[in-house]
């Protein structure tokens, strides 16, 4: 594993979302960034967020 050096430029903290919503025209868009794997949904947080963002989504 690469390790940055002081003063490289991502050496500083970063804040970021990893889950966000919008509206786009008359639908809804669901983002979630959480693991990159379909074994990462067996974490229940995981798999809550995600199943609650695509339910807020699929409403009419």
């Amino acid at each position: 594993m690469l390790t940055p050096a002081p003063g490289d430029p991502w050496d500083e903290p970063v804040e970021f979302p990893v889950v966000w919503t919008r509206r786009w025209g008359s639908g809804r868009v669901f983002v979630c960034t959480l693991g990159h794997r379909v074994a990462d949904l067996t974490v229940p947080q995981t798999a809550a967020i995600v199943g609650r963002g695509l339910a807020w989504a699929a409403r009419p």
